[in-house]
């Protein structure tokens, strides 16, 4: 089912001057495609946008991204992969002002999960730590090597997601999630105002929190509270929301509960998502 276009072009090759190659030096999206429609679609063009400008990158206009996924002919549910870049240079970290940006439009076949995610899954916590850079917090950008190093702490297939946290023993977010929880009727994120990727889903929960009278707190969590919290969530828009049951730290497992707070959350998302 994979199909890649680079530029409008169906190709699958990147110029290895490409500066997303070089240094990671670009954005990108992932985006679910179900039941003919784009999942929120809105939300994904604008936090791209908003993203390159943040790095200085020229922009695409919201057009031409949907010629390119108009050019991929998707008939069944699948994952679609935006990717920009700042284009092709030469040698060295300084880049043009009028660079023309490289960009990467892929469709992927929908990942098929345990039914059972739905109602729990089990979560660790990782050894390594999330950078502290408000210039890049919040910007799913390409250099994602700390998720790569985090995500391969384990092999164990019981385990469904790694928790990251910062330097200052933080919760920031997940391997490739955003972090919920619940105490006392309240919802609870991580501040992302140094570190971690503001998913288009969390800013999604944060509204239907809102809609559903579920006051929301965005704070510093360190790991100590994060542990005595009622239930815990993760969220991307792959996934959608995931409650987590069990937290392992090291060699002691936490157990949580799934708060009608969290299902009310799950039910509306999925409401939203699919109805």
């Amino acid at each position: 089912m994979n199909k890649i276009l680079i530029n409008g072009n169906e190709e699958a090759c990147i110029d290895v001057l490409d500066r997303g190659f070089q240094y990671g030096d670009g954005v990108f999206e992932t985006i679910v495609y179900k039941n003919g429609k784009l999942q929120l679609w809105d939300e994904h063009i604008q936090r791209i946008q908003q993203s390159a400008k943040r790095l200085k990158i020229n922009t695409v206009e919201e057009s031409v991204w949907l010629d390119d996924i108009k050019k991929l002919n998707i008939t069944n549910d699948a994952v679609l992969k935006l990717i920009l870049t700042r284009g092709i240079s030469g040698r060295g970290y300084a880049y043009e002002s009028g660079s023309v940006p490289t960009r990467v439009c892929a469709v992927f076949a929908l990942p098929e999960y345990n039914e059972s995610h739905q109602t729990g899954i089990t979560a660790r916590i990782c050894e390594t730590t999330v950078s502290m850079n408000a210039s890049l917090a919040g910007i799913k950008h390409l250099n994602r090597l700390e998720n790569v190093l985090a995500r391969n702490e384990w092999n164990n297939k019981t385990i469904a997601e790694g928790l990251m946290l910062d330097i200052n023993n933080h919760v920031i977010e997940g391997t490739m999630s955003n972090v919920f929880c619940v105490l006392e009727d309240e919802l609870y994120t991580p501040s992302l105002e140094y570190s971690g990727v503001n998913g288009v889903v969390r800013q999604h929960i944060i509204k239907l929190a809102g809609e559903n009278n579920i006051p929301v707190n965005v704070i510093e969590l360190s790991k100590q509270n994060f542990l005595q919290m009622d239930s815990i969530f993760i969220t991307n828009s792959v996934i959608g929301l995931w409650p987590v049951t069990k937290v392992i730290d090291m060699d002691q497992q936490y157990d949580f509960s799934i708060a009608d707070t969290v299902k009310t959350i799950q039910a509306s998302l999925n409401n939203s998502l699919n109805g």
